[in-house]
């Protein structure tokens, strides 16, 4: 990036386990990175790997097993209950599924008044309230004419507005996108993109933009991490993650995108094997048996997230041996 911004978050070796019949599931293991004020962080991988219970764990709908958060200076794990309060005015979230995430037995301007009603100064004035919910209506851009209506009666792409302007309710600093377009049409995922990136600009918002589909990330963000099996494989500026690749399974992530254009050739890297269970994880690296670099070291011997340019982090053995 080209300029050092304020660091709104800061992760540090973050860890959320869950216990199952067969041991303790590794859904994030000790995973660290920083997100500066204004901008929006990627975090793309498989589904399993650990991406949206990252974002959960961030903001306190899951208890963290370890590791700090530290928001505005301080980590949030140590905030008493009138402080957690407060901090919850300062975060929100946008779910993956605007159906399931929003109760059908509301109408849409309860949807998004709901959220405000824990706020004194609309508690007390039902006017106010009205006006906030039509002003936040206006600028996701849902007609008026909806107010009454019920999320069975809206398309995905209106339902989806309607957990943003939920979002953006109490006007917070920081939003957990959990695949918020991944449920929608391409079309209407597009217009949502363009929606976000205008309201963060609009708002000086600041996201964590989680999603399976590196093209989609790539219109949104400014840096991308990418995880496997709970824990970060590279972390870099979107361009050098596109350009130039240095984990072997960004490589071969970024080989499944389709090219639009006739004529480019690119080779496409079919990963072999089956993903580790995130219970009984093997030793060394975890990508070991299905990487095409992988050599006797990397079955032995965890690999670190190292910084290997400036702004560049990798967790790989042999990241600059080309293949």
């Amino acid at each position: 990036m080209s300029e050092q911004r304020e660091k709104l978050l800061e992760i540090n070796h973050l860890k959320k386990y869950f216990h199952v019949k067969k041991g303790l599931l590794h859904a994030v293991d000790d995973v660290s990175f920083y997100i500066e004020k204004g901008e929006t962080l990627g975090l793309v991988g498989e589904s399993g790997c650990g991406k949206s219970t990252t974002g959960r764990t961030i903001i306190r709908l899951l208890e963290a097993d370890g590791g700090e958060v530290i928001f505005h200076g301080k980590n949030i794990h140590d905030l008493n209950p009138t402080e957690m309060k407060e901090f919850r005015q300062h975060v929100q979230m946008v779910f993956q599924d605007p159906y399931s995430s929003l109760n059908p037995r509301l109408s849409i301007f309860d949807l998004i008044a709901e959220p405000l009603t824990n706020i004194p100064e609309y508690q007390k004035d039902k006017a106010k309230l009205e006006a906030r919910v039509k002003e936040l209506m206006e600028i996701v851009g849902l007609s008026q004419r909806l107010i009454n209506a019920y999320p069975h009666e809206l398309d995905g792409g209106r339902r989806q507005r309607v957990g943003v302007a939920r979002a953006l309710s109490v006007r917070p600093d920081f939003i957990v996108l959990d695949e918020p377009v991944s449920a929608l049409d391409v079309c209407i995922q597009a217009q949502i993109i363009n929606l976000l990136i205008r309201l963060q600009k609009e708002f000086d918002l600041t996201y964590l933009f989680i999603s399976h589909d590196l093209s989609v990330v790539k219109h949104i963000s400014n840096r991308i991490g990418v995880m496997y099996l709970g824990k970060i494989v590279e972390l870099s500026d979107y361009k050098d993650i596109f350009e130039d690749p240095l984990h072997p399974y960004t490589q071969a992530l970024l080989s499944a995108i389709p090219i639009p254009k006739v004529g480019l050739n690119r080779q496409r890297i079919i990963l072999k094997g089956d993903v580790p269970s995130p219970v009984n994880l093997p030793e060394g690296c975890r990508f070991a048996g299905r990487c095409f670099k992988a050599q006797e070291r990397c079955f032995k011997e965890t690999p670190e997230l190292r910084e290997v340019a400036p702004n560049r982090f990798v967790a790989c053995h042999f990241a600059e041996v080309k293949a």
